[in-house]
Formats: C-alpha cells, structure tokens, sequence
C-alpha cells in the first residue's frame, strides 16, 4: 500500500479509529494493535494501545501483546485493511462463537480461512506462541491446523481486504457516491 493502512479514510474517521469503535459497539471495550512506530503517531496516539510484542511477526504480534496484558481474555480481532466490515458481520461472529474452539473465524467461499476478523480464544495462545517461537507467525496456518470454528459469512464481500492504492482508490470513491456512507 505504501502506507499505513490504519491512517486511511473510508468512512467518517481514519480506519483505526472506525475499526476500534466497531469493535467497541460489538465488545464494550477494545484495543488498537500497533508498532512501537506507530505508537505515538496519529490517529493512534488517541486510542488505547496494545503495542506489539518484542519482534514485528506481522498480525500475530498484536495477539502475543493482547495476550501478554490479558492472558485469560478471547480477543475480537479486525484487520484495518478489511474497511467493508461492519457492525452486522462482527455480530454474525459473535453469535457463532464457540469457546470450546481455539478461535471462531470466517471461511472465505473458496475455502481460504479469514484469521484477521476472528475471535481467537484463550485456547489459542500457548500453542501459538509455540508456533511463533518456531518461527511460524501465520495465523492462517495456525487455524488451519487446530480446532477452529468455521462460520460461512452471510455477507462474504464485506471481508475484502484492501491492499493497493488502486483498491483504495475505488473504494474511496465508491463509498463517497454511495447513499448508505
């Protein structure tokens, strides 16, 4: 993308600060996942921070950190680069969630398990630590080998990933036209 992707706008604020007030309509309280880089920068100087764990390994940092500060807890994670997400689909999850699982997820229609609008459950965190140590830090994979839950989205569009400038761009624009943004 070339650039943070937390830092662009879809809707009515950068996408970290719509992700997170997402994830707090749907959970009560929630936490911005972020490099120490980032960390004092805006938008995410504002938000409450869970600053990565040790080396950046990409999204399953953000869970080693969450779990560090919160061992006991199942974390709602949403990816700012899925900006379609809403309110609805996070609730679609939820009412799915099996906490005897080590994570509830999304599988795409072509099969591909979702890992980064998940809830990842307590279960989770010492086999993939492990999986991190041994220098595996795919949270795919990982859910592809445990005893996940698997929930067909109803609204399966709304779990695009943007990840170009071209992607953003269109978007963008389409969201400024539409009725509904």
């Amino acid at each position: 993308m070339s650039r943070d992707k937390g830092t662009l706008r879809y809707h009515d604020a950068p996408q970290a600060v719509h992700a997170w007030r997402l994830l707090i309509e749907v959970c009560g309280r929630a936490y911005v996942s972020a490099n120490g880089r980032q960390a004092g920068t805006a938008p995410y100087s504002d938000l409450p921070l869970i600053v990565d764990a040790r080396d950046y390994r990409g999204p399953a940092s953000g869970l080693e950190a969450a779990w560090e500060r919160h061992p006991g807890a199942a974390w709602l994670t949403l990816a700012v680069d899925m900006p379609l997400v809403d309110r609805a689909l996070l609730e679609e999850l939820t009412a799915a969630r099996d906490p005897s699982a080590c994570a509830t997820a999304f599988r795409h229609d072509d099969g591909i398990i979702e890992p980064l609008c998940t809830i990842w459950e307590p279960a989770a965190r010492v086999p993939l630590l492990e999986r991190l140590t041994a220098g595996d830090a795919s949270l795919r994979r990982f859910l592809e080998t445990h005893a996940a839950a698997l929930v067909a989205p109803g609204t399966p569009e709304k779990l695009r990933s943007i990840d170009d400038p071209a992607g953003h761009a269109a978007l963008a624009r389409t969201l400024r036209s539409s009725p509904e943004s």
